[in-house]
C-alpha cells in the first residue's frame, strides 16, 4: 500500500500530459478531415488526390524525422524533448489557418509531419520508465484512445457554430495549434526527465519509484550511451519485424478511418453539420472497448495476443459492412458498421503495451519505438492513396486495402504470442528463475539499479516477455 501514493501521482501528474500529447496528435490528424467537410478543400482549390497527398506528405516527414528521433531520445531530457516539440508543432498547426493553396498547405503538413514524429516514440518509453508491466495496459488504452475520434467531431461542430471573421476550418487549425503549445509550456515545467526529475514526487518517493520497476527488467534511464549492438539484436528478433509488419497494416486503416471516415459518412446524405456530430460515437465505442479490454488484460495474465487478434474481428466485420451494404437501401446499417471499425484501436494500444513490457535496453528501446513510428509513417502514407477521388464517397479500393490489413494485423497477433510463448519456454528449459528477486524486496538504489544496467532481453535469462 505504501507505493499507492506514488502510483497515483503519476497517474495525475504525467500520465494526462500522455493523454493530451497524443490526444493533440489525433486532433490535428483528424483536423484535417473535418476540415475537408467544413469546406477547406474549396477553399484551398483542392482537386484530383491533392487532399490524399495532404495525409501522405505529412506521413513522409514524419517517417524521415525518426531516423534521428531514435538518436535523440537517447541523448535528451526525454520531458523537455516532448515539451519543446509540442510547441513547435503547434505554432505550426496555427499557420495551417494562413495557407491558401496546395503547395502552401502541403508545406505546413511536412514540417507539422517532422514535429509530431517525436511523440509516439516518447510516450512508449515514458510508459515503460513510470510503470510496471501489469499496470501498462491499461495506460497504453488511455493513451492511446480514440479520444480524438470522440472530441474531433464534437469539437469540430462546436467550433462551427461559432461566429468568426475567419472560415470554420480555419478556426479548427487555430483553436488546436494554441491548445498544443499551452501543453508543451506545461510539459516543459512537469513532465519528468526521470526519476529524480520527478517536481511531484519527494526524495524518498523518487527512490521508491525507482524501486517499484525493478522488476520490470526494462531500465528506468533513457539516456544511454548509443549501442549498436541493441540494434542488430532487435532486427534479428522475429517479435520486431512482427510489431513493424502490424503497426503498417494498423496505419493503412488508420488512414482510412482518420482521413476519410467523416468524408465516407457524408456521402450517406448528411448535413455537413451532421456529418461531424455523426463521427464521434465511433471513437466512444472504440474507447469503451478499448478500456473493458485494458481490465481484462490487467487482471487475467497473458490476455493480451489474444485480445490483439480478437479485435480485429469485429472492426473488420464493421469495415465489410461498409464496403459491401447499399447506403440506399439501409444508411442505418452502413452508419453501424462505420462505428465497428474503431475496434482496431484495441489491437493498437495492446501492441504498444507489449512494446513496452517486453522492450529493455535503452537503445532497443528507442530503436523499437522509433520503428514504430517509421511503419506508422509509411503506412500513413501509403494508406490515403488507395481511397482514390474518383471513387468518391464511397471509396471501394481503399474499403478494400482496410480489410486486408485488418486480416493481416491478426496474422501479426497471432505470430507475436507464439513467439512468445515458444521463448519463454527455452529459457524455462536452460533452468533460470523468472526473478532473482521480487521488486519489493530491493532495499537500496544500488539493488534496483542491477536491472538498470543497459542490458537487453538477451542478455538477460532471467526475463520472460509479456503475452
Amino acid at each position: 500500500m505504501a507505493i499507492l501514493p506514488i502510483q497515483t501521482k503519476v497517474d495525475l501528474c504525467v500520465l494526462p500530459l500522455l493523454i493530451l500529447s497524443l490526444l493533440l496528435a489525433g486532433l490535428d490528424k483528424n483536423a484535417l478531415a473535418f476540415a475537408a467537410v467544413l469546406g477547406m478543400n474549396k477553399d484551398l482549390g483542392l482537386h484530383g488526390q491533392q487532399y490524399s497527398w495532404l495525409g501522405s506528405i505529412f506521413n513522409i516527414a514524419y517517417l524521415f524525422a525518426e531516423f534521428p528521433t531514435s538518436w535523440l531520445l537517447t541523448r535528451l531530457p526525454i520531458g523537455k524533448y516532448v515539451g519543446t516539440s509540442l510547441i513547435l508543432w503547434g505554432a505550426s498547426g496555427c499557420a495551417m489557418a494562413a495557407c491558401t493553396n496546395f503547395a502552401s498547405a502541403a508545406a505546413v503538413r511536412f514540417l507539422l509531419g517532422a514535429l509530431e514524429s517525436a511523440i509516439l516514440p516518447s510516450v512508449i518509453v515514458i510508459m515503460s520508465t513510470w510503470y510496471r508491466r501489469e499496470e501498462q495496459p491499461l495506460r497504453a488504452a488511455l493513451c492511446f484512445g480514440p479520444f480524438s475520434g470522440i472530441f474531433g467531431g464534437i469539437l469540430a461542430y462546436a467550433i462551427g457554430t461559432l461566429r468568426a471573421p475567419v472560415p470554420t476550418w480555419k478556426l479548427i487549425f487555430l483553436i488546436y495549434g494554441g491548445i498544443t503549445i499551452a501543453v508543451g509550456f506545461i510539459c516543459l515545467v512537469v513532465l519528468p526527465d526521470n526519476h529524480d526529475k520527478a517536481i511531484f514526487l519527494s526524495k524518498g518517493e523518487r527512490d521508491q519509484a525507482r524501486l517499484r520497476l525493478a522488476d520490470n527488467k526494462t531500465g528506468r534511464d533513457t539516456r544511454k550511451k548509443w549501442k549498436l549492438s541493441q540494434v542488430f539484436e532487435a532486427l534479428e528478433d522475429g517479435k520486431y519485424w512482427c510489431v513493424v509488419a502490424f503497426v503498417f497494416f494498423q496505419s493503412i486503416t488508420n488512414a482510412g478511418v482518420t482521413n476519410f471516415n467523416p468524408l465516407i459518412i457524408a456521402g450517406f446524405g448528411y448535413s455537413k453539420q451532421i456529418t461531424v456530430l455523426l463521427a464521434a460515437p465511433q471513437g466512444a465505442v472504440a474507447l469503451a472497448a478499448q478500456v473493458i479490454a485494458a481490465l481484462l488484460a490487467l487482471y487475467i495474465p497473458n490476455l493480451r495476443c489474444l485480445l490483439w487478434v480478437l479485435s480485429c474481428i469485429p472492426s473488420l466485420a464493421g469495415t465489410l459492412v461498409v464496403r459491401y451494404v447499399s447506403v440506399s437501401e439501409n444508411r442505418i446499417a452502413a452508419l453501424m458498421g462505420v462505428y465497428l471499425t474503431g475496434f482496431y484501436n484495441i489491437a493498437w494500444s495492446m501492441t504498444l503495451s507489449l512494446v513496452a513490457s517486453n522492450t529493455p535496453g535503452a537503445t532497443k528501446k528507442s530503436f523499437v519505438s522509433a520503428s514504430i513510428a517509421i511503419a506508422h509513417g509509411v503506412g500513413g502514407l501509403v494508406g490515403p492513396q488507395f481511397f482514390l477521388e474518383s471513387q468518391k464517397p464511397h471509396y471501394q479500393l481503399g474499403l478494400g486495402a482496410m480489410i486486408v490489413s485488418l486480416i493481416m494485423m491478426a496474422v501479426c497477433g497471432a505470430i507475436y504470442g507464439t513467439l512468445c510463448i515458444y521463448q519463454n519456454k527455452a529459457r524455462d528449459n536452460l533452468g533460470e528463475t523468472v526473478s532473482p528477486l521480487p521488486a519489493e524486496c530491493y532495499s537500496t538504489e544500488e539493488d534496483a539499479d542491477r536491472e538498470s544496467d543497459d542490458k537487453t532481453d538477451h542478455e538477460m535469462h532471467t526475463f520472460r516477455y509479456t503475452y
